[in-house]
């Protein structure tokens, strides 16, 4: 299969290539934890921002193909959290060490043990790690001269953050901040392990960073009172619902690269 898109890339974003961008929707069974993967390069190496879920490999491994690698290229992979829908591709990358917070992997096994609840972390967290090397990190760590990866405590106590200089600071943020309204209103829009926290892991990225990649968004850039989103969005939703025809489209969003005017300034 030939991906519908090529990789979204921008004069803003650098090297940094997202090869699928995350889809802020829910439905009325839940979440459908489309995030953000993101490629770049760290120290020469191929690195990958989280991995996604099932329903995204198929596309994943096709659009690695688009642009002439395999899942062996990948040599590192930065985990920005344990829950299922950013982590669930890990062992396709078998040549890939995994940089995680050490906070996060004691978050998965507390709630494995039962003492914690999150039902977003797999039981079989430690599987899907296996067999890669692991670099368990507490404090801020630089990968590189441009490169910088922060954890910030809120959605979960170890969401990774990586901080990349290019014409301006790029901030790829996993679910420390999951969406466009999440940067708007400067606090999560989802219930966190601590919401206070997240409100204050979320300014202290935006006080740091012009440009976001968010976990489950496009990418934005904040400028004033204005909000730019630097790609498009697309979203298309087919079923196969009797009466109705097979395959038949129910929902398709086509928005622009626009310019959102939000009222507060950052």
């Amino acid at each position: 299969m030939i991906p519908e898109h090529d990789p979204i890339r921008h004069d803003l974003l650098g090297d940094i290539q997202i090869l699928l961008p995350g889809v802020p929707c829910k439905t009325s069974r839940g979440w459908l934890g489309y995030c953000s993967i993101v490629l770049l390069r760290v120290n020469g190496s191929l690195t990958l921002f989280d991995t996604g879920h099932f329903s995204d490999r198929a596309l994943l491994l096709d659009m690695l193909a688009h642009i002439g690698l395999t899942p062996l290229d990948i040599k590192q992979i930065i985990v920005s959290h344990l829950h299922f829908d950013h982590i669930l591709n890990v062992p396709l990358f078998r040549h890939a060490t995994l940089i995680v917070s050490k906070d996060e992997v004691d978050y998965a096994a507390s709630v494995v043990a039962g003492k914690a609840e999150d039902p977003s972390v797999p039981e079989n967290w430690r599987a899907l790690l296996n067999g890669h090397g692991i670099e368990l990190i507490s404090e801020p760590v630089e990968l590189d001269s441009r490169t910088e990866i922060v954890s910030f405590p809120g959605h979960t106590p170890g969401g990774l953050v990586l901080f990349r200089k290019e014409a301006d600071t790029v901030a790829i943020c996993g679910d420390v901040i999951k969406n466009a309204w999440d940067a708007v209103n400067g606090k999560p829009g989802a219930a966190g392990v601590d919401d206070k926290a997240a409100a204050r892991s979320i300014r202290h990225v935006l006080e740091r960073a012009r440009i976001i990649v968010p976990g489950h968004d496009r990418p934005f850039c904040l400028e004033g009172e204005s909000l730019a989103f630097l790609s498009p969005f697309s979203w298309e939703v087919r079923g196969s619902i009797l009466p109705g025809p097979q395959d038949e489209v129910l929902l398709d969003i086509g928005l622009a690269a626009q310019t959102v005017k939000t009222g507060l300034r950052h």
